[in-house]
């Protein structure tokens, strides 16, 4: 019989996990993780010919920097549709909602899936004005530019047909305290209270979803 702590994250975290497969490099093209990177690592720089992403402010997000922290990852492109915007506004919301000391734990993410070129200053600007005509300059937000080498290497980790792109997966993805996939969801329309819950079980795991969360003794499940 599965015991309460069991029941209670099962019941909690009712949702898809990619834990299993993590985002480990795609079994055709790209580059192989090193057997030390994290999941949250490899999407940051999913291929070794990926440039390093920089946000709309020209800062660089590292693996480094987002530890202890949980991090949700979204997509965007300066073009989409008006669902990515409504979901891109939702977790805008969220995030400026999310209660202290949680909201000074948890990173949003926004990765852009239409990289003009080569010209990083010009995707950072671009995203810049985007990011600010639609959830303001001082959004928790950060939007994250890309190439075309790392937008094609995410989509085939997440399965999502190269024709649909630039418009962006409706996945959201949630990242442990040690950087490790705990949770995906598809996300129209985002249900930001249950998100906002699971954000909350999942920060008193300390050392990530496979060690005991705070107040246990009992391992944390596997499946």
């Amino acid at each position: 019989m599965p015991s309460i702590f069991r029941q209670t994250v099962a019941a909690s975290f009712g949702l898809l996990a990619l834990a299993t497969t993590g985002l480990g490099a795609a079994e055709t093209g790209g580059a192989e993780a090193s057997s030390g990177s994290s999941d949250l690592a490899v999407l940051l720089q999913p291929t070794a010919a990926s440039r390093p992403r920089r946000d709309q402010h020209g800062e660089r997000p590292t693996p480094e920097s987002l530890r202890d922290r949980l991090v949700v990852v979204s997509f965007v492109s300066v073009g989409c549709t008006i669902v990515c915007a409504v979901r891109t506004l939702d977790l805008d919301k969220l995030a400026r909602a999310l209660p202290e000391p949680l909201r000074g734990r948890v990173s949003f993410l926004a990765l852009d899936t239409d990289p003009t070129g080569d010209d990083a200053r010009d995707e950072a600007g671009r995203l810049r004005r985007f990011a600010e005509g639609l959830v303001g300059p001082t959004t928790p937000l950060r939007f994250l530019d890309a190439d075309a080498a790392a937008t094609a290497a995410i989509a085939d980790r997440l399965r999502y047909p190269a024709r649909a792109l630039p418009e962006p997966p409706q996945t959201i993805l949630v990242f442990d305290r040690r950087g490790q996939i705990a949770m995906t969801y598809g996300s129209d329309p985002l249900d930001a209270p249950r998100l906002r819950r699971d954000l909350a079980i999942l920060d008193t795991f300390e050392d990530g979803v496979g060690r005991p969360p705070r107040g246990t003794s009992e391992p944390a499940p596997t499946h």
